[in-house]
């Protein structure tokens, strides 16, 4: 077994590197619930979910807490999973959560002094949100592709927190801002310290998973302009989503890509929409950031 303060031989291959993510002991098996909702039929109704959901009750409590966020503005509080399964989240957005946060808490990462939770779950959620709201614009013949593009949103970046829970010494210095490489990307200076990044890692882990290829794709290759590989659409939109995501994180607004949107079919207009939308509720963001992060 590869000790967690392991640090990677300048040397190694990615290859082995691979198969020592892949042979950890410390890498958990897919969480249960995440396996059942994936299995769930289209026909699912609203009380199968919430009875599978209501089994695990830190997940419950957290999806309950989204639920009475300011961000969805409930009136009178929701107080079961059935209720914020039917009057408010609805069962897509129920199953990502319960999905996302079932995978999020099978590592820990608070051993990782650069790796900020809030953060994440702010980048995982605006990226999943607009992802969603962009869909009925997209082109009609891209749209087969993203069927389940709000949990390939909310997970894109799943490889991030394996990497934390596995490496968090290594994952840090990756983050340190006083490094000589920090004028480079952070997807590259994980790279440069690990040897791998988190795409690959996540990319890695979730085929070892058995999830959909969809999900894995998107993990892969969201941080490239240029794929043209299976399921692009939606890898294509979450990384332009992801993109945004990160300036509204700087509270910075939304920088348009016309190549990409022309691509996809989402005009200006939708856009600016969205870039005000989203602007007007960073706040409730951030809040719903931390109660998924922390459970509080």
């Amino acid at each position: 077994m590869l000790e967690r303060n392991y640090v990677m031989p300048v040397q190694t291959s990615t290859a082995e590197i691979r198969q020592k993510i892949l042979l950890l002991k410390e890498v958990p098996a897919l969480p249960l619930i995440a396996q059942r909702i994936l299995c769930m039929s289209v026909d699912s109704d609203v009380a199968e979910l919430a009875d599978m959901i209501e089994k695990e009750p830190c997940i419950a409590a957290r999806i309950i807490g989204v639920a009475n966020s300011a961000y969805f503005g409930w009136p009178g509080g929701v107080r079961t999973i059935y209720d914020a399964v039917y009057k408010v989240l609805g069962i897509k957005l129920v199953k990502s959560l319960a999905i996302g946060i079932a995978l999020g808490g099978a590592f820990d990462v608070k051993k990782c002094r650069g790796f900020h939770p809030e953060k994440y779950w702010f980048s995982a959620i605006v990226t999943a949100q607009m992802s969603q709201a962009f869909l009925p614009s997209v082109v009609r013949p891209l749209r087969g592709d993203l069927e389940n593009v709000h949990v390939n949103g909310l997970l894109h970046n799943f490889g991030l927190p394996v990497l934390a829970h596995l490496f968090p010494d290594e994952l840090s210095r990756a983050f340190d801002p006083s490094s000589r490489e920090n004028q480079q990307s952070t997807t590259e200076r994980i790279r440069s310290v690990l040897g791998i990044d988190q795409n690959q890692a996540g990319g890695w882990l979730a085929r070892k998973w058995h999830l959909p290829r969809d999900i894995v794709c998107v993990m892969e290759h969201h941080k490239e302009p240029g794929y043209r590989g299976d399921f692009w659409p939606v890898v294509l939109l979450v990384g332009y989503c992801e993109r945004q995501a990160k300036r509204f994180f700087l509270r910075e607004s939304m920088l348009q890509e016309p190549e990409i949107e022309a691509m996809l079919g989402i005009n200006e207009a939708t856009v600016e929409k969205m870039g005000y939308r989203i602007e007007c509720q960073i706040d409730d963001i951030r809040s719903m950031a931390s109660l998924i992060a922390t459970g509080g």
